[in-house]
C-alpha cells in the first residue's frame, strides 16, 4: 500500500508541476528569420518551460530551478543584431540580475531584455500590439451589441 501512495504522490506532483509551468516562444533569430524583430508565430517556436533547465551560469544563484517567466532578449554581437526568445529564470522584479548575459560571451552588447509572466507565449509580439487587439475586440463587441439593440 505505501508504494502505491508514493507512486500516486509522484504522479500528482508531476501533473501539478507541468500544469503551472509557463509556456513561451523559444527561438533565435540567427537560426530562424521569423524570430527577429518582425516576429512570425510558428508552432515549433512554442515551448513548455517545465522541460527547460536554467543557464549554467545562473544555476548556483537560483533558489528554484523552475522557469518563472518568458523573455525576449535583443543584443548586438560582432556588429549583428540578434533576437532570442525563451524561458526566464529568477525573480521577474530583478531583471538587472537575472537578465544578464553569459559572462563567457565577450563580444556581446546587451541592448534589452523584456520579461513577462502575465500569460503563456507573452514573449511574441510586443505587449502594445496585444493590448491594441484586445481593445479593438472589446470595441467590436460593444458596437455589435449596440447595433443589435437598435434593430
Amino acid at each position: 500500500m505505501p508504494n502505491y501512495l508514493l507512486l500516486f504522490g509522484a504522479f500528482v506532483s508531476i501533473c501539478l508541476a507541468t500544469a503551472y509551468a509557463i509556456k513561451c516562444y523559444a527561438c533565435e533569430s540567427v537560426y530562424e528569420a521569423g524570430c527577429a524583430e518582425n516576429f512570425e508565430v510558428e508552432n515549433h517556436f512554442k515551448y513548455d518551460c517545465a522541460f527547460s533547465a536554467p543557464p549554467r551560469f545562473l544555476e548556483n544563484d537560483l533558489s528554484s530551478p523552475n522557469a518563472t517567466a518568458c523573455l525576449k532578449r535583443v543584443f548586438k554581437e560582432n556588429g549583428i543584431w540578434k533576437y532570442v526568445r525563451g524561458c526566464y529564470f529568477g525573480d521577474v522584479n530583478e531583471t538587472d540580475i537575472w537578465c544578464r548575459m553569459d559572462p563567457t560571451l565577450t563580444a556581446v552588447q546587451n541592448a534589452s531584455c523584456h520579461v513577462c509572466n502575465d500569460e503563456n507565449y507573452c514573449n511574441g509580439v510586443s505587449q502594445e500590439v496585444g493590448d491594441s487587439w484586445r481593445i479593438l475586440t472589446f470595441l467590436m463587441v460593444v458596437l455589435t451589441s449596440y447595433i443589435l439593440r437598435l434593430s
